[in-house]
């Protein structure tokens, strides 16, 4: 059973035989082990998996769905982590990330992901895609440095530039036939350097398969996450209908749920639609309603976030063309 989900997952991907086989596990050997005819070690497994960009958590929770008798998932609020070079380098990117986003020294960030993306081989699918995430942010770095120090920037230019570099990523997504937590990961933290058309259009997936990948817990946290990106990305691009539409959904998805983080940044983002959709006190008062909240949760720190985003946004809405926000 193990062999045959991860022939699957393999060519799912477009990967052969010959792609996935290294020092560790040969051809003749993952042959095998795709035939059920060889059993397969730990170590072997886990790293077989990193080739394809699979975590083990997924596989594991792919094989259980293929079982008989279904279990029961009830666990689903506790504390997890995700194995794989992938995320974990990931998580090392947006680390750097918000402290360079925290600090607002540029510089310091161009520095770092320049060292970062050093970190890639690029044996792999997974590690060119780190290693081009690292130079779209060392670009909007370059950006947001230009902008502190009030030199002229060409928004048009700096996004043609963006969505060429991202191409590959685009073109391995719309060819991947079932996605899992790699491309859904990809989509999420990719989407910002894609045409606008091309987000709208991958949304669709990307929302189906978090759907069908419920019980692995990053699937869940990323499903909000994704729909209020691709929101704000919408909002940037002036396609307001589409952003109402990601709200309208949230807001279904969101209902009785008793996710009242969630549901707070849902009152955020509604508001910032109505604010660049022409209503500006109502949708002002929506975002200050949001931020109050968090401060009477005592949440400083998101308080801070989207205070900070309010300024931003009503710097947006009276100079649409010079100036975007990204969540």
């Amino acid at each position: 059973m193990d062999g045959k989900l991860f022939r699957q997952l393999r060519k799912d991907r477009g990967l052969r035989l010959q792609d996935v086989a290294d020092e560790v596990n040969s051809v003749s050997f993952i042959s095998k082990f795709e035939k059920e005819n060889s059993n397969i070690s730990f170590y072997r497994l886990e790293h077989l998996l990193d080739q394809i960009n699979v975590s083990l958590e997924e596989f594991l929770y792919l094989r259980d769905q293929a079982a008989e008798p279904k279990l029961y998932h009830y666990l689903s609020e506790q504390p997890f982590f995700m194995t794989g070079k992938f995320t974990f380098y990931l998580n090392q990117i947006f680390k750097s990330n918000d402290e360079v986003n925290a600090s607002r020294d540029f510089n310091k960030g161009i520095h770092q992901m320049r060292e970062l993306s050093q970190t890639f081989t690029e044996k792999n699918r997974g590690e060119k895609f780190l290693k081009l995430l690292c130079q779209l942010l060392r670009l909007c770095y370059q950006l947001n440095d230009r902008r502190e120090q009030e030199e002229p920037i060409k928004l048009n230019a700096f996004f043609d530039e963006l969505q060429t570099l991202s191409e590959p990523v685009v073109n391995y997504l719309y060819n991947v036939e079932n996605w899992g937590v790699f491309e859904v990961l990809l989509f999420r933290f990719f989407q910002f350097s894609f045409p606008v058309e091309t987000v709208h259009h991958l949304l669709r997936t990307a929302v189906s398969r978090i759907e069908k990948e419920v019980g692995v817990q990053l699937m869940q946290r990323m499903k909000f996450e994704l729909l209020f990106g691709t929101c704000a990305t919408f909002i940037n691009f002036q396609k307001l209908t589409w952003a109402k539409e990601v709200l309208v959904e949230t807001e279904k998805l969101l209902h009785d749920q008793g996710d009242l983080l969630n549901s707070t940044k849902l009152l955020f983002y509604q508001g910032w639609v109505k604010i660049i959709s022409g209503s500006l006190k109502s949708g002002k008062q929506n975002c200050e309603q949001a931020i109050s909240i968090f401060r009477i949760l005592k949440q400083p720190a998101l308080q801070r976030m989207y205070e900070e985003m309010l300024q931003g946004i009503m710097i947006n809405q009276a100079n649409q063309e010079d100036f975007i926000i990204f969540s």
